[in-house]
């Protein structure tokens, strides 16, 4: 039977065009298994669990052309993912507005190697997580930032501050990764900057940041603060 190969290639329509399916991809990939089908990348997408979706969506056009369907695309599109200029219409209103505002603020944070970098950009994957959640995924001009060996981690957070603190993290993992180099870094001692979660941790100068915010923290010298997350290089 081909029930389940079908409902996989439905998802894959599903996902081309924008639309969000609520199918589980493990879950037809094992009915498919099941209903006699095989191939090491269908066997793959059946082990996954529920918070491999990036990974799922990847695998999917692989199982189907493993398993002889004809998807009408160029072999090596599989990783497309949409731009936020055009994914974010469809998105809520609360949603697009947490997500620029996070942008402004890293975009000034990086406006000190922008020539370098480029101007960060932000891509749809094409999927949503457990909570509806669009997966969101960095990148520069235009170029979306997938992971080296793992997939990239998409943006999460339900308020602002942890927005851009999702996006603060997820744009200095790619830098790292792609350009081979520190960002941010502490004028003072010359070292890398990190996050600092200001919900869930004190800061040793008793300072928890406004409202939560976000902030860049040097561990030199026992630590000390550097500036909130949009604030660098503005005195703040």
């Amino acid at each position: 039977m081909d029930d389940a190969v079908n409902e996989l290639e439905i998802v894959w329509r599903q996902l081309s065009s924008g639309q969000k399916p609520m199918a589980s991809l493990p879950h037809l990939a094992a009915q498919a298994l099941a209903d006699g089908h095989d191939s090491p990348a269908l066997r793959e997408l059946a082990g996954l669990g529920v918070r491999d979706d990036l990974l799922a969506r990847r695998l999917l056009p692989l199982v189907l052309e493993g398993l002889g369907r004809d998807l009408d695309r160029v072999v090596g599109d599989w990783g497309r993912t949409v731009p936020w200029e055009t994914a974010r219409e469809q998105f809520e209103a609360d949603l697009v507005d947490r997500t620029e505002h996070a942008m402004a603020a890293v975009r000034r944070d990086l406006a000190e190697i922008g020539s370098t970098v480029g101007r960060l950009t932000l891509h749809w994957a094409g999927s949503y997580d457990d909570d509806g959640q669009p997966h969101l995924l960095v990148g520069f001009d235009g170029e979306p930032y997938l992971g080296g060996g793992n997939p990239a981690e998409p943006l999460c957070g339900r308020d602002l501050a942890a927005w851009v603190a999702s996006l603060a993290a997820s744009t200095q993992e790619a830098v790292m990764e792609l350009f081979l180099s520190y960002w941010p870094t502490c004028e003072r001692h010359r070292r890398g900057l990190h996050l600092r979660d200001s919900y869930a941790y004190g800061d040793d100068e008793g300072d928890r940041g406004e409202q939560g915010w976000p902030v860049w923290r040097c561990r030199a010298e026992g630590g000390h603060l550097v500036a909130p997350v949009g604030g660098l290089g503005t005195g703040s």
